[in-house]
């Protein structure tokens, strides 16, 4: 028996499990994280999904200690980069069919054939604002800006007559072509983006983002990539994954299930990123931070 605890000793100890958070607001972008919290697939990793509530709020999160994983807007990643506050972009999203312009009258090439309708827009200087402002300027001859304030309140509108277009992102675009079969989705902003930057690529809105306690973590991220990879194959089934963090999303799967997603791991697609902020830098340097992310920013 007194040999017992000098054997014990010689045993490897198991590994001690590390916490690593996982943040993201209530869009299709957030699915992978919460697949990750869901699946716990990496071995001695303990992943934990909590939703970040305002731009002030994630970034108490990227200063704490504690490892992060987030989805972030894109331009808020660029502002956060451009503050010294040392994150860095591990891969960017496209979800291509995610914004469209829904309203009543003929399909739309271009933002001119408007001809001054006002668009309602959630908040103004946010990315909806800026793509819409890059792909055309509003003014009487192209679009004029009703600014809402708030996310849903452009399909309450759209639903009363108030206004004849709404600039949705699904699924509300989905949920105001069932409620109301007058309306139409008369423009997608991918298309009328890439016409009007001739970029090749659709607007990578959300940019996955670390913070520096999470270091160089390659299993992670492969985890990361098989979860989006299984999500992109299938995007309808991410409603469920959000559901238990955003119940108003429950009902998201004919919407989602209308989206491309397109997975960008960095730094190897930086260059659809980069194209990306320089179109924004062109017309509201502020979204960014004022210039364009250093190559640190991409991995790189």
């Amino acid at each position: 028996m007194r040999a017992l605890p000098f054997f014990l000793a010689l045993m490897p100890l198991p590994a001690l499990a590390e916490d690593i958070l996982l943040s993201g607001p209530p869009i299709w972008e957030s699915a992978p994280l919460i697949a990750l919290a869901d699946r716990q697939p990496v071995e001695g990793v303990t992943f934990t999904f909590a939703p970040w509530t305002s731009p002030e709020d994630l970034r108490k999160r990227i200063t704490a200690e504690a490892p992060l994983m987030a989805v972030a807007p894109a331009p808020t990643a660029a502002i956060f980069d451009a503050t010294g506050m040392g994150v860095r972009a591990v891969s960017a999203t496209i979800t291509e069919g995610s914004l469209a312009l829904v309203g009543r009258g003929a399909a739309i090439g271009d933002l001119a054939d408007l001809q001054g309708t006002a668009v309602a827009l959630p908040f103004k200087g946010y990315l909806p604002d800026l793509l819409m402002r890059r792909i055309a300027a509003p003014g009487d001859h192209n679009w004029t800006p009703r600014y809402t304030g708030s996310l849903v309140a452009g399909l309450q509108l759209l639903l009363a007559d108030q206004v004849e277009t709404a600039l949705l992102a699904e699924p509300l675009a989905t949920l105001a072509l069932a409620q109301d079969p007058g309306l139409s989705r008369r423009a997608e902003i991918c298309v009328l983006w890439q016409g009007a930057t001739a970029l090749a690529d659709c607007p990578p809105a959300g940019v996955v983002i670390v913070n520096p306690a999470f270091a160089d973590r390659p299993a992670i991220l492969a985890a990361y990539h098989a979860a989006f990879a299984d999500l992109a194959a299938d995007p309808g089934q991410a409603a469920r994954l959000l559901a238990a963090h955003f119940p108003d999303l429950a009902q998201a799967g004919e919407g989602f299930s209308r989206l491309h997603a397109i997975d960008l791991p960095l730094p190897e697609h930086a260059a659809v990123l980069e194209g990306f902020y320089a179109e924004i830098l062109a017309i509201e340097p502020a979204a960014i931070g004022g210039a364009l992310p250093g190559p640190d920013f991409y991995g790189k």
